[in-house]
């Protein structure tokens, strides 16, 4: 399954230049500088435009597979990820797994693609043995990608550590956790991390309770029904680390909507650095990640492994930050 293809309005945003130019540059007419043709030439040939003056033979595909289209981090590298790989002349085709399709790897693998990726995705057990280089991206260490030789991956432990930081500056000694997932038999890296960061300061982490989410609610209303219900109950936090912005978000949202002040009386901090932390009514402090990044080291590695190089480092850790916000 492909993306949506994208008009010369479109392109034009993105390269912040005029759609005329876009067209005139597909059409070889007019003069531009290098860097300004090759922006737009890139992502015209990714979109799969013809450009005057290039010759464009039967492309080389790279497969991405991912499973949440809607997972706002998932779709930034994607698109990174498509701009960068037109540079060296591939074309990546997007397909979301479709696990009641038991074929649908083998299928894959007919189109004959150059590598793949799995974004965020749980490893097929034929990718293992895949005649073509494969490499994980954002696994998030879970134990269903293990297996995988070649990763990139966020350094969520890291990222957890920086929350907790954040939250201990502020005093904050009975934090609680929202996890993403919907069992916390295994802890992900970023709340291990803030564990381990809360151990160091004094504070048993045997004490922070850990609310996972709930299966058939979004992020946000399983944050915020949970943070109600804590509230009813008078239940005592003063801190909330949110494993994703949305839950951030959804928490921040319960506690205003029970005249609980952010941040005087519960501090908020959520993780993942998506729009939603910046552009909501009361920006929040988040560990954002680095998209551009983890897409860069992901084509890197990946060319690296197509022209039959074994990698210097076949596991890529990519650096978080912490990004400020009203809510600390």
């Amino acid at each position: 399954m492909s993306e949506h293809k994208k008009s010369f309005r479109e392109i034009a945003r993105i390269c912040e230049v005029s759609p005329a130019t876009v067209s005139r540059i597909a059409n070889g007419v007019g003069s531009f500088t290098d860097e300004t043709r090759e922006k737009v030439v890139s992502i015209l040939l990714a979109e799969g435009y013809p450009v005057q003056g290039i010759t464009v033979s039967t492309p080389q595909v790279i497969a991405a597979v991912v499973t949440d289209l809607s997972n706002e981090l998932y779709n930034t590298v994607l698109s990174d990820l498509k701009r960068y790989l037109a540079r060296h002349h591939y074309l990546l085709q997007i397909y979301v797994e479709n696990e009641a399709q038991e074929t649908w790897f083998e299928q894959l693998l007919l189109l004959r693609p150059f590598g793949i990726l799995f974004i965020g995705t749980p490893l097929n057990r034929l990718s293992l043995s895949s005649p073509v280089p494969v490499l994980q991206v954002l696994s998030n260490n879970d134990v269903r990608y293990q297996g995988c030789r070649y990763s990139i991956q966020s350094d969520e432990y890291v990222g957890g550590q920086l929350a907790a930081r954040e939250l201990l500056a502020k005093n904050c000694k009975a934090p609680l956790i929202l996890n993403n997932r919907h069992t916390s038999a295994a802890l992900s890296p970023r709340i291990q991390g803030f564990l381990h960061e809360m151990e160091k300061a004094g504070i048993d982490s045997s004490t922070i309770p850990v609310h996972d989410g709930e299966p058939h609610k979004s992020a946000f209303n399983s944050a915020h029904d949970r943070i109600a219900y804590l509230c009813a109950k008078g239940v005592p936090f003063d801190s909330v680390f949110a494993c994703s912005d949305w839950r951030a978000y959804g928490a921040m949202t319960a506690l205003r909507k029970m005249n609980v002040d952010v941040p005087e009386h519960v501090k908020i901090i959520g993780f993942d650095g998506e729009r939603v932390s910046t552009y909501c009514d009361q920006p929040f402090a988040t560990i954002q990640q680095n998209p551009d990044m983890i897409a860069s080291a992901a084509l890197s590695m990946l060319l690296e492994l197509i022209e039959g190089r074994t990698p210097a480092e076949p596991s890529v850790l990519v650096p978080v930050q912490v990004q400020t916000g009203l809510t600390i």
